[in-house]
């Protein structure tokens, strides 16, 4: 009997159910203790500036441009990671969890007497770097990790295909995005709650997250190729 394949951490569901949680526990955060901004969907804070420009409150509207630029600047460095370790993939992935890690458990200590602004630029950028890094899930299976809309969108496609036109492999990519999506959920769920309770500290839930996903990456066999999906 011939030996079976290994299943690729990157295609494993529950290491993307994960990465989901955490970027559900970082807008939830971003929210609920720092202000009333979306650090992870940025659609959210350029209708807050738009509305704010509006207003008159241009203040207001700097403060919501703040994280878009930080999500930027997070886009860039993982480019430029991908173009240094593209070659070592396992330390690529690995290198960027750590980061994320490091950066969500130093943002628990900044406290309130300090501009949210600091906060959510730090969150901001976190969010970018795993957005960009992180894009599917096994073969031709798109995703994001820190939002929800364009896997509701695959997710409703995929169940359509998948029983409406009787498509097997499409109902298991439905049932994993309905995974991912579930997971986002309660990680904001998780997130909010903790926010009110613990205030800047709850963050250190979605630094938990990262942190097991990190370790779940550094576990893997050496001789076992991690495949990341090819940037574009």
């Amino acid at each position: 009997m011939e030996n079976q394949p290994e299943i690729k951490l990157t295609d494993r569901i529950r290491f993307h159910m994960l990465l989901a949680a955490a970027g559900g526990v970082m807008d939830a955060y971003s929210y609920v203790d720092r202000g009333g901004v979306f650090a992870t969907g940025q659609t959210g804070n350029f209708v807050l500036a738009a509305i704010r420009l509006l207003l008159k409150d241009y203040r207001g509207m700097g403060l919501a441009f703040v994280p878009i630029a930080a999500f930027w600047a997070g886009i860039f460095l993982a480019r430029h990671f991908y173009y240094i370790y593209n070659r070592e993939q396992v330390r690529w992935m690995s290198g960027v969890l750590l980061l994320e890690t490091a950066v969500l458990f130093l943002v628990g200590f900044i406290p309130h007497t300090l501009p949210h602004l600091f906060a959510n630029t730090a969150v901001s950028f976190t969010a970018a770097v795993q957005f960009c890094s992180f894009r599917s899930f096994g073969k031709n299976a798109a995703y994001a990790p820190v939002f929800c809309t364009g896997n509701m969108r695959s997710c409703a496609e995929m169940y359509y295909e998948g029983f409406a036109r009787d498509d097997r492999e499409c109902r298991t990519r439905a049932y994993h995005y309905t995974g991912i999506l579930s997971a986002f959920f309660i990680g904001a769920v998780a997130g909010g709650a903790l926010s009110f309770w613990l205030g800047e500290r709850a963050v250190w839930l979605a630094s938990g997250l990262l942190l097991i996903s990190w370790k779940a990456v550094t576990m893997e066999k050496k001789n076992q190729k991690t495949d990341l999906p090819t940037l574009s």
